[in-house]
């Protein structure tokens, strides 16, 4: 048999291209290497699954690290964040907002949302434990061999992921198929995830699970900084504003030594000034004083680094009152390594978006060669971002074929 169409896949790309496939009668076939569909679907927003979020298209695009901030317009124009809340609640699961940002199913459950993929989709359609090993194109056809079978296909849509969480079939297939298609693509590397500090471990390890609300995040000797929650671990630091930087962190490193530096409180110096006078003129502790801007492990912390004893604060030095308004406002660190790519929660790299059409997704070089979701150099920052890019990007790239072979 000769299938109009191959999905390899079984993540949230792949499951919304079969999806859109299925409801209008396309002869296709699923492939997927593991013996569930879904496994990295699952686990994702700590087995909650953030599906989505609330932001319109043009601030979502520009949330992304895209430089050309177009090449998703069409895509999430035809599918984004209200039509995929729309898709979900008209398949009896309804999301809820959280934190008047993120929508996760109501049931708290990721597998609502596999279970949705899932409902409408043929058995029959679906082959699991079949590892694709190659992809040909000749005559038109491409061949898709599997460690069990080879199929013969019209066109192949590849949703194989990055290379974040291999244990879930996410192991980096799609760069494979790319390199032996001759299709350009940028390495996995690391994007949204932990950074490793020394300094932290060994130096600040009383500060485990100290956490800022709101920090801006700063590499020295850039202009790159992100604003949001900051977490000290055991191993170094986590939160928002960290993830969000460190795929810029990991580019840093590899040229050379990178430090950065935040901010402990929210007042700016000139608020921190007037709070150092008015201790002065109530012969206030400085410990009371740091107290009242941030946490009591953070403030004995700062003390204890600027070797400055806890007494009135008019018996201390303008230079020591300098040196501790240094560490409130700009408090530094270096930093020794990047989460490794297989653990971080988002990878950047992938299919280049030059060799795809943003219309279809489908490869410049080769009719019918299609690739989508994670397996393609888009993401963005945690907050339901790059499930939506890949239900998008599957939906999309199906609604393409299928206006195609029906045409």
């Amino acid at each position: 048999m000769i299938y109009d169409c191959i999905v390899i896949g079984g993540g949230p790309s792949g499951l919304m291209a079969c999806n859109v496939l299925e409801k209008h009668h396309i002869n296709y076939l699923l492939l997927e290497k593991n013996d569930t569909l879904g496994k990295k679907l699952l686990l994702s927003g700590g087995k909650r699954c953030n599906v989505t979020n609330n932001l319109p298209v043009e601030e979502f695009i520009n949330a992304t690290t895209l430089k050309h901030k177009r090449f998703l317009s069409s895509a999430l124009h035809l599918f984004g964040p209200s039509q995929i809340i729309q898709y979900f609640e008209e398949h009896d699961c309804e999301l809820v907002l959280e934190n008047n940002f993120k929508y996760f199913p109501k049931t708290q459950k990721s597998q609502s949302i596999l279970s949705v993929f899932q409902q409408e989709l043929s058995p029959s359609r679906i082959k699991l434990n079949h590892a694709v090993k190659s992809i040909d194109y000749m005559d038109d056809l491409y061949s898709v061999k599997t460690n069990q079978i080879e199929y013969l296909t019209k066109k192949v849509i590849i949703a194989t992921g990055s290379s974040s969480y291999p244990s879930t079939g996410s192991n980096g297939d799609g760069l494979r198929f790319a390199k032996d298609l001759g299709i350009q693509y940028k390495e996995f590397t690391p994007a949204e995830t932990h950074i490793y500090a020394s300094e932290v471990s060994e130096q600040l390890l009383d500060l485990q699970a100290v956490s800022l609300e709101q920090t801006t995040v700063k590499i020295l000797g850039t202009k790159i900084e992100n604003t949001g929650g900051l977490i000290f671990t055991h191993f170094g630091l986590s939160g928002p504003a960290i993830l969000h930087s460190a795929e810029s962190i990991y580019e840093q490193l590899l040229l050379g030594e990178v430090k950065i530096s935040f901010n402990l409180i929210t007042e700016t110096r000139e608020e921190l000034n007037q709070l150092f006078e008015q201790g002065k003129k109530e012969n206030t502790p400085i410990l009371k004083i740091l107290e009242s801007v941030t946490t009591k492990r953070l403030a004995k912390k700062v003390l204890e680094l600027s070797k400055i004893d806890n007494k009135n604060i008019s018996e201390i030095s303008k230079k020591d009152l300098q040196v501790l308004s240094d560490y409130l406002l700009a408090f530094t660190l270096k930093v020794d390594s990047v989460q490794t790519k297989d653990k971080a929660f988002v990878n950047a790299g992938g299919i280049l978006t030059k060799e795809l059409s943003p219309k279809s997704f489908e490869t410049k070089k080769h009719q019918g060669c299609y690739f989508i979701g994670e397996t393609v150099d888009i993401h963005g920052p945690i907050g339901g971002f790059n499930i939506t890019i890949a239900l998008s990007t599957g939906f999309l790239c199906a609604t393409s074929i299928v206006d195609e072979i029906k045409g």
